[in-house]
């Protein structure tokens, strides 16, 4: 069903993870490599792992403290096997794939004059994320790069949501920010952004626009 446009966009901001790629791997590499270690392959203390996630999220741990820290919680604690393990969960990382569209769409949106930035809660660093986006030619599209580990801050919070539109130049009300979680969408929404929702994380999640295909986002830009 079509949706209308939305007036007076001048940006978009973006979620990144399940938004522009996902990855329906996640995990898998990590996984083999501690049941080939003997290990479980899922951390026995389970609210643990989402702590120290949350704290590598905001920069209070780095990543490499992280992965050790989540290798210790299944066990790992030869110095050894949690370098390898590192490696590891770098691979897993960077095992994406892109939503369909998303390349083509970003290009379109770009030299129609919209200016695009992403929004990003993420242990991995800017250049980092730079580096996959280059494997389809989207690393040169971006305005702004609003990364939760290097800012110390991470969505919903209102800072992180500034931050990548204030190289913009734009209002939140000339601005969208799409995403798939209701926690993110609500802390752009409270900022006065337009909020749209795409791959939602439930049928639930609201939003001003809910779409089911990323190139649906050149009709609500107008193109």
């Amino acid at each position: 069903m079509a949706q209308s446009r939305i007036e007076n966009l001048k940006a978009l901001l973006f979620d990144a993870g399940d938004v522009i790629y996902h990855r329906p791997r996640r995990g898998a590499l990590i996984k083999r490599f501690l049941a080939n270690q003997g290990l479980p392959t899922v951390a026995p203390d389970q609210d643990k792992a989402a702590t120290l996630k949350r704290q590598a999220y905001v920069g209070q741990i780095t990543k490499e403290q992280y992965q050790d820290e989540i290798l210790a919680l299944h066990g790992v604690s030869d110095p050894a096997v949690s370098l390898g393990g590192r490696r590891v969960f770098d691979e897993d990382q960077r095992d994406i794939v892109f939503f369909e569209g998303v390349p083509e769409t970003l290009h379109r949106l770009k030299d129609a004059g919209l200016r695009l930035g992403v929004v990003t809660n993420t242990y991995d660093a800017t250049l980092d994320k730079m580096e996959w986006f280059r494997r389809v030619g989207i690393d040169s599209v971006w305005d702004s790069f609003a990364t939760s580990c290097e800012l110390k801050v991470s969505k919903p919070d209102p800072r992180i949501y500034r931050a990548a539109l204030e190289p913009l130049n734009v209002q939140p009300q000339q601005t969208a920010f799409v995403g798939h979680a209701a926690a993110e969408l609500q802390g752009a929404k409270a900022l006065g952004l337009v909020t749209v929702a795409f791959n939602r994380d439930n049928p639930a999640v609201t939003a001003d626009r809910v779409i089911s295909k990323f190139a649906e986002l050149l009709s609500l830009a107008g193109l």
